[in-house]
């Protein structure tokens, strides 16, 4: 339904599927505000599960970690997916870590912290181009967006393998 109401709102404004260039910010301005953008995007998502107040702190600090780690790689040349699999893996390892401190289930810990990462500039390509009539591209960015959504759940799941021996080995 989402989608429906998108490709209407997308035809009627006449919006393309480009994405917009970059501001031309200096490159520690840059790290500042992405650092800022997903510390809160991390509490926000950490508050729609109804957190508390020092669990929504340490899924900000997560989604910081992962997220910048995510977009240096990939300002660094490395792929968005593998970059994307590296950035959930340090979440899922962090949480890992940082759960028997705050007594709250990994789940409530990662799945916040890597929500930022979600390929939302894909998702938006693909509908729009679908709805210009341009399948080719449209089904690239559908395949790019669910190889990144794919390296989000590849790296929680490796970082719990990782993590939990119990969880690899049967006892």
């Amino acid at each position: 339904a989402a989608a429906f109401g998108l490709t209407i709102v997308a035809a009627t404004a006449g919006l393309n599927a480009t994405p917009a260039p970059p501001l031309p910010l200096g490159e520690p301005l840059t790290l500042l505000l992405r650092a800022i953008a997903s510390f809160c995007g991390g509490c926000g998502f950490a508050i729609l599960y109804n957190s508390s107040s020092r669990t929504v702190l340490a899924v900000g600090a997560l989604a910081l970690v992962g997220n910048e780690l995510r977009l240096a790689l990939n300002d660094a040349g490395i792929t968005l997916a593998p970059a994307t699999f590296l950035g959930a893996f340090a979440v899922g390892l962090l949480a890992s870590l940082a759960r028997p401190r705050l007594h709250e289930p990994r789940i409530a810990l990662t799945v916040p912290g890597i929500i930022i990462m979600v390929p939302g500039t894909y998702a938006f390509q693909t509908v729009v181009l679908f709805d210009q009539g341009d399948t080719l591209a449209a089904m690239q960015a559908a395949v790019l967006g669910g190889f990144v959504v794919g390296a989000m759940a590849l790296g929680l799941a490796a970082a719990r393998f990782a993590s939990d021996r119990g969880w690899v080995f049967e006892t």
